[in-house]
């Protein structure tokens, strides 16, 4: 396991479900209760991200994306909310040039309404942006940008409404760009861990969007096993750091060494009156298993947080 998106649901929260990636297979379709949907063997996924309402063939979908450490590729598919499942709309094989493609989100521009997909191979940390074309009825990508981090990273977010684009750069902090194609190399430090908050390594970041550009943004802090929280408006001020621990009662483990993460704000029924938080747990104890992804209610990590 390394990383997820949630999706949510238009009418029925508790009809959500969350995609995870398997570094040894592919792509896993989840509901709110865990249980596994569907299985897409489809080869060595390392992140993925979703957006909705992109228009492919006339039909808005909701287009999901995953780097493809197998074929070295993008991998884009649609999913059917009717179904609750996941098919392939590549237009062939989206090459990315990679040695070994690795971490992934998607942005779509407030200001273009154009649709994008970031990657960066695990070699050297550079990341590019794509636009993601129709072509024919079929999803197809365009090489717009590259940004050259310095060292190795993985996790990253997109902000659609703010336009900022936040990577994680694993063994020095967190930092803010433009997520525009003509965005170039500028950016701004969010948070260091050289006499900052962070300990190295930072991997997965996601965002939890408020009314009114506010909001919160969520780094997995894996040196510490917890997780560090900014205020999603500039300057991302520094909010605090939570665990996520056990539930003796239902019998699970806490999170540690967690990889990728995502977050929804939107209240996805009783359990999740305030949205959801979901990671990746390297190191599953109760009871001792391979890697798996952990719901949270955010209401709790509020309280948490205070």
């Amino acid at each position: 396991a390394d990383d997820m998106v949630v999706w949510v649901h238009p009418t029925t929260p508790n009809l959500s479900l969350v995609i995870g990636t398997d570094k040894k297979l592919g792509l896993n379709v989840y509901d709110l209760k865990g249980k596994r949907l569907q299985v897409v063997p489809d080869g060595r996924m390392n992140n993925v991200d979703l957006r909705e309402g992109f228009m492919l063939a006339g039909k808005p979908t909701t287009i999901v994306a995953a780097t493809n450490r197998t074929t070295r590729s993008i991998s884009l598919y649609r999913f059917d909310p009717a179904a609750r499942r996941l098919a392939s709309i590549a237009d062939g094989m989206l090459e990315t040039g990679m040695s070994d493609p690795y971490g992934l989100c998607m942005y779509r521009s407030a200001k273009s309404g154009d649709y994008f997909v970031i990657a960066n191979d695990s070699v050297d940390g550079k990341y590019r942006q794509w636009r993601v074309l129709d072509r024919n009825g079929k999803a197809a990508i365009e090489l717009v940008r590259e940004i050259a981090v310095g060292s190795q990273a993985e996790g990253c977010a997109a902000d659609d409404e703010l336009g900022q684009l936040y990577i994680a750069e694993e063994d020095v902090g967190l930092w803010a760009y433009s997520a525009e194609p003509s965005g170039g190399q500028s950016r701004m430090a969010v948070d260091k861990t050289e006499g900052g908050n962070l300990t190295a390594d930072v991997e997965g970041v996601a965002i939890y969007y408020g009314e009114n550009g506010k909001g919160y943004v969520i780094a997995s802090n894996q040196g510490e096993d917890d997780y560090a929280v900014y205020r999603r408006e500039a300057p991302h001020a520094f909010v605090g750091k939570f665990h996520v621990v056990a539930n003796e009662a239902l019998g699970i483990d806490g999170s540690s060494e967690t990889d990728g993460l995502d977050v929804v704000s939107a209240p996805l029924g009783a359990d999740y009156p305030a949205g959801m938080l979901v990671v990746q747990d390297g190191r599953n104890l109760m009871p001792a298993q391979r890697q798996n992804f952990k719901y949270v209610s955010w209401q709790d990590v509020m309280q948490a947080l205070e």
